[in-house]
This record gives C-alpha cells, sequence and structure tokens, in this order.
C-alpha cells in the first residue's frame, strides 16, 4: 500500500469515529448523558414477624444501604451545621425515650432495625430525625412536596385517594423502595421509604393512607424540641385502625418538628394534621384537599374572615382539581404529578410520584419523570 493512502478500512473507521464523535456532541448538547440513572420500582420487600424480628430483618437487608445514609445524608450533611456528631447523637437518644414511652410498638421495630444493621437505637432514631435536621442547616432548600387528597362525589368512581410528588435530594434518587410490613398484631402496612427510614407515606391494611409535605419554620429561630421524629410519626400514625385512633395519637402533641399531613380512609373522610414543635392543628376536609407547607388557618395565622393564602404550587393544585372535579381519579393524579406541562412535578427534584388507593388498599409508585417514569402497582400478599 502506498504511503499516505488510507485503506478502505482506515477510511470507514475513521468516517465511524467522526460520526460517533458527532452524536455524541448531539446527545450533550440535547442533555442525554445529564439523565441520571435510576431504575424503577422493584417488586415490595416482605417484612413479617414479631416486632423486634421485623426490625432485625429489616436491618439485615438494608444493612449497608443504611449505614451508607446515616453517614452521607445525616454525618455529612449536618456535622457542624451547627451541631456536632456528639450533640446530635444526645437530640437523638432524648428523642428515643420519648419514642419508646408513645410509640412502644413502633419503637421495637425500629430498636430491631439497630440491632439488624449493626447501629445504636439513638443512630436510627437520628436517621429518622433528618426533617428536623434539616431545617437547621445552611443547606440548600429542597423545596416543598405536593399532597393531595381526593374522595367521592370528586373522584366519581367511589374510590379515595392520597397522594404526592415526593421532592427531596437528588443524592437518593432511585434509594427508595416500597415494604410490606406484615404485623400479625395490628395493621400492616404498604410502605414507601429509605434506608433506615422505612415508612416516608404508605397506605395501611385498614385502609388509612398518608402523604405529607414539608412545613415552613414558624416562630423566628424556633428549634425543634424533644419528641417524635416526623419519619417515627408517620409510622405511629399508620399503626392506627382508624382516623379516630389517628386524631387521639395527633392530639398528645409530642411530635419534634415541622409537618403537613394529608390523610383519608377507604370512606371518604379526609384529614389534615398540621404541626410544629409548639403545637397540633387537626382539621377535616370534604372531597378534595391539597397541601404544599402549612394550609390551615391557625398555622398560617388567618383571621376567621380572612382567606388563607396558599402557597402557589399548592394554590395551582386546587384549580386543577377543580377543573376535573368528578373525575379525580388515580389516572387523573398521576397525570398532574407526572406531566410537567401541569406545573407540580419540579423536574429533578421530584425523585418520585406515589397514589394510594385507600378504598382498595392498593399503592402505585413511580420514578420522578425526569427519570424513568414507570407506574407500578402494590397490593398486600395474599395471608397464608
Amino acid at each position: 500500500m502506498p504511503h499516505g493512502v488510507p485503506s478502505r478500512r482506515y477510511a470507514s473507521f475513521h468516517t465511524f469515529a467522526a460520526t460517533l464523535l458527532w452524536c455524541t456532541l448531539v446527545a450533550i448538547a440535547l442533555g442525554a448523558f445529564d439523565q441520571p440513572s435510576v431504575t424503577p420500582f422493584p417488586a415490595a420487600t416482605l417484612i413479617e414477624g414479631k416486632p423486634r424480628e421485623r426490625g432485625r430483618a429489616y436491618g439485615a437487608v438494608y444493612r449497608e444501604a443504611i449505614r451508607d445514609f446515616l453517614q452521607n445524608e445525616i454525618y455529612s450533611a449536618f456535622i457542624g451545621k451547627p451541631s456536632s456528631k456528639e450533640q446530635l447523637l444526645e437530640y437523638a437518644a432524648a428523642c428515643s425515650k420519648v419514642v419508646l414511652e408513645e410509640c412502644p410498638k413502633v419503637a421495637e421495630e425500629f430498636q430491631g432495625i439497630a440491632e439488624g444493621a449493626g447501629l445504636s437505637f439513638p443512630e436510627v432514631v437520628l436517621i429518622n430525625l433528618h426533617e428536623e435536621l434539616y431545617h437547621r442547616t445552611e443547606l440548600p432548600p429542597q423545596g416543598h412536596c405536593t399532597a393531595v387528597a381526593v374522595a367521592p362525589p370528586d373522584t366519581g368512581n367511589r374510590h379515595t385517594y392520597v397522594g404526592q410528588t415526593w421532592d427531596w435530594m437528588q443524592t437518593v434518587a432511585g434509594k427508595s423502595g416500597v415494604m410490606e410490613w406484615r404485623r400479625p398484631e395490628g395493621v400492616s402496612v404498604l410502605a414507601y421509604g429509605f434506608p433506615g427510614m422505612p415508612m416516608g407515606a404508605g397506605v395501611n391494611s385498614a385502609g388509612i393512607a398518608l402523604c405529607w409535605t414539608s412545613a415552613s419554620l414558624g416562630k423566628k429561630g424556633q428549634m425543634p424540641r424533644v419528641g417524635i421524629p416526623s419519619y417515627l410519626f408517620i409510622s405511629h400514625l399508620l399503626a392506627q385502625p382508624d382516623l379516630d385512633s389517628v386524631v387521639r395519637e395527633s392530639r398528645k402533641n409530642r411530635h419534634a418538628g415541622w409537618f403537613t399531613f394529608v390523610m383519608a380512609d377507604g370512606h371518604g373522610n379526609l384529614l389534615n394534621i398540621e404541626g410544629s414543635p409548639d403545637r397540633v392543628v387537626i382539621e377535616p376536609a370534604k372531597e378534595r384537599l391539597a397541601r404544599v407547607d402549612y394550609g390551615s388557618r391557625e398555622m398560617t395565622g388567618v383571621k376567621a374572615n380572612e382567606r388563607v393564602p396558599l402557597q402557589a404550587r399548592c394554590q395551582h393544585m386546587y384549580e386543577l382539581l377543580g377543573e376535573s372535579r368528578g373525575k379525580n381519579d388515580l389516572v387523573r393524579l398521576q397525570d398532574y404529578f407526572a406531566d410537567s406541562r401541569h406545573q407540580i412535578n419540579v423536574g429533578k427534584a421530584t425523585i418520585d410520584m406515589m397514589v394510594f388507593d385507600t378504598t382498595a388498599r392498593t399503592a402505585y409508585l413511580s420514578r420522578g419523570s425526569s427519570y424513568q417514569l414507570s407506574w407500578r402497582k402494590f397490593e398486600f400478599a395474599s395471608r397464608p
């Protein structure tokens, strides 16, 4: 072959390489390589046995993931902002005592989680104090989730639904899962959660569902108090057999921080529970309920003759629900959460989405639309 004359094979390779480079540059420009690698929700993990056995089983299965969450999302994120590690654990230990007093059955499960994961009970409680710690740091805000509940006749199909977008840190995208906590001594739960934080939302076998949104700080300089962490309080409320029990437990006012819970049962009863370190507000609702941050009259400080100023996305959610009144079913809520044109989904910060059917006791979850949209249905496994 004469020097300087490329072979056909070389010319072909050169053309292929140039084409590949061009395609790569176009893909980068279009953001194809900017999409996070997140797999759809896997099948639910069944957790069963006696309370401590359930916790140990969960802790053992997710041992490394729990320890990683503690290190990366708690210690690395919060130590020195402003508290030391020792101070964080002292606070968690104090909260642990309240949990043992007020939620003994749930506390036993979480003690088992600590044993299975090779951690102390206060360390597991500290993971579940993420919401309270988050409010006191200099970390950039992640935004608030959008939580919704709709009931007949607003749904049009005699079912009641509770759902939300889960707007949170992109560092934990894809790390959530669904567990079925089978409790022979009480109500079982289809729970959405993260490693060491097993119940962030869910529906129980009695048809009680809970979704929620973070809430802004109340009074200037207000600190979280020693009490039940928000995520542990969710576990406690989802262990209740009916909304009357939920109200009774909420009125004890032993929680640690800030939250806005949106709840419903299978009979179409809607409930909003809003808490801060100095009080709790409980308000029933009819047909539809939406929350982003606080929305009750008392928590927003609005007088009886004034209109409650809702957060803009919350107001928009109400407008959407109003436009589709009588048709706000499962498919409608999934569409409102997933389709960016509705302006409820907030892009990559919406890492997950969920809708719970309290009438059928089923759950539907998908990763956020910026990840891999794929709704999966979850049901309670048939008992042996």
